[in-house]
């Protein structure tokens, strides 16, 4: 691959989003061109973004409430592979974000030499991750079923398992109370025919847990 690799950043940590760009541009030559933003929001309807990127890393835990095989989803579609740099370490997050569309992934403790490989790696069009998430990520492929909810089954599940009552719950989400308990009733019954019986408040929250669903905490 010829010329200087354009990689867009999306991290909400000043941090990362200043030390990586830096820390890159010592050890590849050429520099990469970056593009930083917070959220794929940003990065997308950035002016940089209509003119595509050659691979995109992405923190996993964005602090804007995305989930994040949505968010690999969305930069995948437009073509811009994306390579995973996280301290997130539940094979269930991971193997989603996978099955989404994300390239490799990288630990966020790992040396530069290691993302100086993953970066030309999945730019180049090659899968890239250790070998212990490989291992994790398989065997969670092969034994562990994801029940297919419905984004608002989701949402009622995260909001519920969190602690908030359905009463709240319905409230934020501008439904019934009824309603909600009719999008827990459908996640429960999904999990239960997936051999994952989630039959209580208790269930749910462990099963979403076990997923890595992100939990909102404000009420």
């Amino acid at each position: 691959m010829g010329g200087r690799l354009k990689v867009g950043l999306i991290d909400d940590h000043p941090a990362i989003s200043t030390g990586v760009p830096a820390g890159l541009g010592q050890v590849i030559v050429p520099a990469p061109v970056f593009t930083d933003a917070k959220t794929v929001d940003e990065l997308v309807t950035s002016e940089v973004g209509a003119d595509g990127f050659d691979v995109v890393i992405l923190d996993v835990r964005l602090a804007d409430e995305s989930t994040p095989e949505d968010n690999v989803r969305r930069l995948s579609e437009r073509g811009w592979p994306v390579l995973l740099y996280t301290r997130e370490p539940r094979p269930a997050v991971l193997a989603r974000c996978f099955a989404a569309g994300a390239r490799g992934a990288v630990g966020k403790h790992e040396d530069w030499p290691v993302l100086v490989e993953a970066l030309h790696a999945v730019a180049a069009g090659e899968l890239y991750y250790n070998v212990e998430w490989a291992c994790a990520v398989e065997a969670m492929s092969d034994s562990h079923r994801f029940p297919e909810l419905a984004p608002r089954e989701l949402e009622a599940v995260q909001l519920y398992a969190a602690g908030i009552p359905a009463k709240s719950v319905a409230r934020r989400m501008g439904v019934s109370e009824t309603t909600v308990k009719e999008y827990l009733r459908r996640a429960g019954k999904k999990y239960e025919d997936a051999g994952r019986p989630a039959a209580t408040k208790t269930g749910l929250a462990q099963r979403a847990m076990e997923d890595g669903f992100y939990f909102p905490v404000k009420e």
